[in-house]
């Protein structure tokens, strides 16, 4: 599943050929020169050629409905960032090309200094930790008695999930160039995984109907044992699904309990300190937790944190996020709305853009009334509002105003 380098050139040609209004196109044009400005005019090739992949942010903004929101966010609080004289290491070694988990450590650490921003706080970035040789990840100031630290870490896929990932993340990467060789559209649904020979098989067979659909229009389907890719010459209707990966079931706290067993060793410090985790791992999306209520899932998961963990003094508590997630159909903001609070923490969800949302769980691991758990808590139930008032903020257009068909 191999194919040429990706440029901005050709970034630009999948914003300007799918989905986004001329607004949107012009928007999203706008954003790619900043962050060519930011990273350099040769980052994108340097990233490609150094790690292999582009960030979905940036390869899926103009072909899928949720990526939009993704890319703006990310470059506009990139561009924020780089005005905090703390931030320049990380931007030096964003530069020289990020690998999967430095992209999105970084994108935590922009989150939540974008808190930070929102709750009228100051963020100062990888502060040296007083009396030891460590760096924590942030060091929040303003708005509460005192500075305090936060930790931004990531329960990733493990490396069955990584290996299932990179299939797709490689099959959708062979598809774009395929997209963009023929000037055709391409949706995938897949229910497995296959080996390399035979995806390579299924590849070429989709080049091929692809290439011999020229001049026509309709749908052609392009099935496997697996799944199908249907190549589509002209447009799809607004609201078609291009992505549906094969589904998986995962176990829970066995991985987030390691992470945080580790954290937990790594905060020690002066100061108060805040864990803030997203969990990718499936634990929000395929397990028996996810499918309690509320405030059943705050219960299990307050009791394992406080109890199985070994804390220091200065720890203070952990926010578990899924992290922006797609929900395709979830358009109804009044919908997607909660915020449940118990005594063993609170649960936040919210919908981020259309078909993007995110749920939260703030869990104090002593006093629930801290007020720090009050920060993280209205932080989040404030983000739905961040990215249109950024936009704003850089003369831009509303995120509504900038994707064609229904918002």
């Amino acid at each position: 599943m191999t194919g040429s380098e990706l440029t901005w050139q050709d970034l630009d040609r999948l914003i300007s050929s799918n989905g986004l209004t001329d607004q949107g196109v012009e928007t999203t044009r706008w954003a790619l020169m900043r962050l060519r400005m930011l990273l350099g005019d040769s980052w994108l090739a340097r990233q490609y050629r150094k790690q292999g992949w582009i960030p979905g942010e940036l390869l899926f903004a103009g072909t899928h409905v949720y990526g939009l929101p993704h890319a703006l966010w990310f470059i506009l609080q990139l561009d924020h960032a780089v005005t905090e004289p703390t931030f320049t290491k990380i931007r030096a070694e964003l530069r020289r090309g990020a690998d999967p988990s430095m992209w999105r450590h970084t994108l935590l650490q922009l989150e939540v200094a974008r808190a930070a921003q929102d709750r009228g706080s100051i963020a100062t970035f990888e502060p040296a930790i007083p009396g030891s040789s460590r760096h924590g990840d942030l060091l929040i100031d303003g708005d509460t008695d005192r500075p305090w630290m936060v930790e931004t870490t990531t329960v990733p896929r493990a490396a069955v999930d990584r290996d299932w990932q990179s299939y797709e993340d490689g099959l959708m990467a062979a598809i774009r160039q395929i997209e963009l060789r023929h000037n055709v559209t391409c949706t995938v649904a897949l229910d497995g995984h296959m080996v390399k020979d035979d995806t390579q098989a299924w590849l070429d067979a989709v080049e091929a109907v692809a290439e011999s659909t020229t001049g026509s229009v309709g749908a052609n389907p392009v099935p496997s044992e697996i799944g199908v890719v249907t190549v589509h010459r002209g447009a799809v209707p607004v609201g078609t699904v291009r992505f549906t990966g094969a589904v998986q079931q995962r176990d829970g706290w066995r991985r987030l309990g390691g992470t945080l067993s580790a954290k937990a060793v790594q905060v020690r410090s002066p100061w108060p300190a805040w864990i803030r985790v997203d969990c990718l791992d499936g634990l929000f999306q395929f397990t028996d937790w996810a499918k309690l209520e509320p405030q059943e899932r705050l219960a299990e998961i307050a009791a394992a944190i406080r109890e199985l963990v070994q804390w220091p003094e200065n720890a203070e508590g952990v926010v578990l996020s899924t992290g922006p997630a797609v929900s395709l159909g979830a358009t109804d903001p009044t919908a997607e709305t909660a915020t449940t609070r118990t005594s063993d923490g609170t649960f936040v969800r919210r919908l981020l853009a259309p078909h993007l949302r995110r749920e939260t769980l703030v869990i104090p691991l002593r006093n629930h009334d801290n007020e720090r758990a009050g920060w993280w808590e209205h932080a989040y139930a404030g983000e739905p509002g961040w990215l249109d008032q950024d936009l704003k903020a850089a003369g831009q257009p509303r995120l509504r105003d900038l994707r064609n068909g229904p918002n």
